[in-house]
């Protein structure tokens, strides 16, 4: 068989250079010297592209995955070589004008995409697409910052339109030679790259060349940046049509996963009063081998497997402390604490310093801007993409907190100061267990602008609860602290100019006009405290309240001098994501310090503990914060990195820097690093999954 395949491979050799030298022949050397830029044009016009994009997105070229993208890049370039080898005079031409026109608007399209939210474009947020463009004053502003990246983008067709029918004559003629080098070109590019990485794929834990091109949507950005925008186009289309490879991660290494007998006595006893109060789990009866027998699918079986050995969080001294009070959740536009300061947001400084203080909560960027950030904190689960609120609208959600409490007799409210459908909000938050409230189908403000006055929503909805006999819980997504950040796009950030302090005017004046707009939310708070203090409710309400994300669109100068970091690679800097998630009610007599490391997936789990809901545990990505164990927060940055109280990892470099009181030799350090970096894959995995396949629907045996 082998002397077959040599055979074969011989005579197409000997076929392609009788024909290249009988085409040879027929061309003076000008003409030969332009068949081989002809060829070579495409190859090198997408490589400069990626080149382009990768040094204007991540500041760096030539890394070690470099190679990936240059054979990937070049190897589409000559199979598009190829195609034009095959068309004739004008045509060919007309051709190469297409493919670079298109590629010209393709990459200025994802830098500015990229410019305006700081997550990549991928075709599985496609539904989203007519929200998207109501962002088109900052889509401008995005296009207009890149403008010199976008610029050089057009280099290849403006020498192209220069000397093309230079270099593609009119008299062009078809070239078999030409094209089966082009193709021969592409595959001994293209084939090695993937044996390589296939072959070098041995630590199959960790977050390796073969996962970021194999599993691109569990982490878009590395896979951008090492594979670039044509080989990331292809593999999203691919999965888009054909659907996306599911990982099984591998369930019986106790070293990474331990069975937690929910029926054994607790490992911790806590003395009140002489009195020992033993704590069970937040877990549900469920009967994970029924339900994977009820099934057909292999997902929702390995699914299955894997949450029946997650172990759940331990109840705690705070479990039930919220029992019975209202509560006002609020997901807050772009906010950031630096804006917290005693003299310009006093509500907000008292809220954050009087309550329970989560020293260490970080706030990442998902994947999908807004409405990723907001899932996370809605839901306990996260996913990358802006579809996921769309998604959620048709599948079963058990563990919200609209859900949870209206289930107990609470009335539960949903407002938003945007349109009620962006996102597909007024589909995802009445099956959250809202009445959905927006601009659109109810809500009306006195002012109509942009953004809207977060100050007026409290204004025109808190009668509507603030009465009631029954207990309530509200959910407020605001927008006054949304991008842009200056006073020509911002009309907050004009009404509030003259609120901001002597302090502030050392910033520069889109960091001015970043704290003007979000000073409006001080002010919401403020009639929020007001009416519900003169309805004598203010004593029995909890206010929870976190960001969805940081104020990305600010620049990188202008969010060095609002945090106080260095400027260079400041979106790679943990602290940038450092945030406050503020839990505050007026009846505590003493703020609660916690040290435990957290993020945005573990505020849902926690005040579901908090209020006495029932819940499992072991079924949500993040995790009760005030439970015993281990914790960490998880962080989309620089590939899957995070952050406990053992030190922190950064996923690029693949380096564990262990933190002061870190006591793990150097043995047990790789151990743990491994243990932690495959439970991460493993949430990546399954919690897409959660919402992909319907999996509460599934595991509780709901109907659809």
């Amino acid at each position: 068989m082998i002397e077959n395949i040599k055979k074969s491979f011989f005579r197409v050799y000997q076929f392609v250079t009788k024909k290249f030298n009988e085409d040879y022949r027929e061309l003076d050397n000008k003409q030969y010297f332009k068949e081989i830029i002809c060829v070579l044009y495409l190859p090198f016009s997408i490589l400069y592209m990626e080149i382009l994009a990768k040094l204007s997105l991540f500041g760096t070229v030539f890394d070690k995955m470099f190679g990936y993208l240059l054979f990937f890049s070049m190897s589409m370039g000559f199979l598009l070589s190829g195609v034009a080898m095959v068309i004739s005079g004008k045509g060919r031409r007309k051709f190469y004008y297409i493919v670079l026109s298109v590629l010209t608007v393709w990459f200025s399209f994802h830098v500015s995409y990229y410019g305006n939210f700081h997550t990549f474009f991928s075709w599985q947020n496609i539904g989203q697409a007519k929200d998207v463009t109501q962002f088109w004053r900052e889509a401008i502003v995005a296009a207009l910052n890149m403008w010199n990246v976008i610029l050089g983008f057009f280099v290849p067709l403006i020498i192209m339109g220069a000397i093309g029918i230079l270099i593609i004559p009119d008299k062009s003629k078809r070239s078999l030679s030409w094209f089966l080098i082009s193709v021969a070109s592409f595959g001994l590019l293209f084939f090695p790259a993937r044996i390589i990485m296939v072959v070098t794929n041995n630590h199959k834990d960790d977050f390796t060349p073969y996962y970021y091109y194999t599993y691109l949507q569990n982490d878009l950005d590395m896979s951008f940046k090492y594979y670039g925008i044509i080989t990331v186009t292809r593999l999203d289309l691919n999965q888009l049509i054909f659907g996306a490879p599911v990982e099984e991660i591998a369930l019986d290494d106790e070293d990474y996963l331990q069975k937690t007998d929910v029926n054994q006595k607790p490992d911790n006893v806590v003395s009140d009063s002489d009195k020992k109060t033993e704590y069970g789990y937040n877990v549900m009866d469920i009967d994970f081998e029924k339900a994977a027998n009820a099934t057909r699918s292999e997902v929702l079986k390995t699914m299955d497997k894997y949450f029946s050995n997650v172990p759940p969080t331990q109840q705690n001294e705070y479990t039930g402390i919220f029992k019975g009070k209202n509560l006002i959740f609020i997901t807050i536009e772009g906010f950031s604490d630096k804006m917290i300061d005693p003299e310009f947001t006093p509500i907000l400084y008292k809220m954050s310093t009087q309550g329970f203080v989560f020293k260490n909560f970080y706030n990442t960027v998902w994947g999908g801007s807004t409405a990723s950030g907001e899932y996370a904190a809605l839901t306990g689960n996260f996913y990358l993409n802006s579809s996921c609120l769309q998604k959620s609208g048709s599948t079963y959600q058990p563990f919200t907190l609209g859900n949870q409490l209206s289930s107990i007799g609470y009335k539960t409210l949903g407002y938003h100061n945007n349109s009620y459908t962006y996102y597909s909000r007024h589909l995802s938050h009445p099956n959250f267990g809202y009445q959905w409230t927006g601009i659109g189908n109810g809500l009306q403000l006195k002012s109509d602008c942009w953004p809207r006055s977060d100050k007026e929503m409290a204004e025109a909805t808190v009668d509507e609860y603030s009465g009631l006999d029954v207990p309530f819980h509200v959910y407020y997504m605001t927008v006054s602290g949304h991008a842009n950040y200056s006073y020509a796009g911002n009309m907050m950030s004009v009404w509030h100019k003259s609120d901001l302090t002597e302090a502030h005017q050392k910033y520069s004046s889109d960091v001015k006009a970043y704290l003007a707009c979000e000073y409006e939310f001080e002010l919401m708070l403020g009639v929020l405290m007001d009416r519900l203090e003169k309805a004598g409710k203010l004593q029995d309400t909890v206010f929870a309240m976190v960001a969805d994300h940081y104020p990305y669109a600010l620049s990188d100068e202008g969010l060095s001098e609002l945090y106080g970091l260095p400027q260079a690679g400041i979106r790679n800097n943990f602290d940038l994501y450092r945030n406050s998630f503020i839990l505050w009610t007026p009846s505590m007599t003493e703020p609660v310090e916690v040290d435990k490391y957290c993020s945005a997936i573990d505020v849902t789990p926690t005040l579901l503990n908090m209020f006495g809901l029932q819940y499992d545990s072991r079924l949500m990505m993040g995790s009760d914060i005030m439970a015993p164990g281990e914790h960490y927060a998880l962080l989309k940055v620089s590939g899957w990195s995070w952050l406990s109280e053992k030190g922190s990892y950064r996923a690029t470099s693949q380096k564990f820097i262990p933190s002061s009181d870190c006591t793990l030799s150097e043995k047990d350090k790789e151990k743990y690093v491994a243990r932690i970096n495959k439970e991460i894959r493993a949430k990546i995995t399954y919690s897409k999954q959660m919402l992909d396949n319907d999996y509460y629907a599934h595991v509780f045996r709901k109907k659809k």
